[in-house]
């Protein structure tokens, strides 16, 4: 990491924080790891430098989405909290206790899915965006290398003595 984000590229950036978040310590009984966050933060910032304007356009996108996400998770797990919560509540009586936990299975297993679909159509929309970015880049390079071609046409593009 003694390397600056101009000699890096983005895709060494990138899979540098991609080694960290995989080698990082698990938490025990979940999908979560433990990372450092001052790491996490200086990678975000080597990526920063290393983005052009229009890439940076389409972060701005991505963060979008990715509250969007953290807004569905926050509800997927108010949700999740609450059926606990409702089913923990519903203990005095057997018959009680086991429609409450089938009912609680039940809104877990929706809120998982829904938390799935959302985060799939956000993954489909950031995708979609990146597509239309990359077609407008490519647009672009294509009329600077046409124009390029037309100065050549010029009759003073290159100096020959006469």
């Amino acid at each position: 990491m003694t390397e600056s984000a101009e000699n890096l590229g983005l895709a060494t950036i990138l899979k540098e924080l991609e080694e960290s978040i995989t080698t990082a310590s698990r938490v025990p009984l979940s999908n979560k790891v433990l990372v450092d966050g001052e790491a996490i933060l200086e990678y975000i910032d080597k990526v920063y430098a290393a983005l052009p304007e229009e890439m940076k356009q389409a972060q701005r996108v991505l963060e979008h989405s990715d509250k969007l996400l953290e807004t569905v998770e926050g509800q997927s797990k108010r949700i999740i909290a609450e059926a606990r919560e409702q089913a923990a509540q519903m203990t005095e009586e057997t018959e009680i206790y086991r429609a409450a936990t089938e009912r609680a299975e039940t809104m877990l297993a929706q809120a998982e899915r829904a938390s799935i679909q959302l985060r799939h159509e956000s993954i489909l929309y950031c995708d979609d965006v990146l597509r239309q970015l990359e077609e407008n880049i490519e647009r672009m390079l294509n009329s600077i290398h046409k124009n390029r071609e037309d100065l050549k046409s010029f009759k003073y593009y290159s100096l020959e003595e006469e």
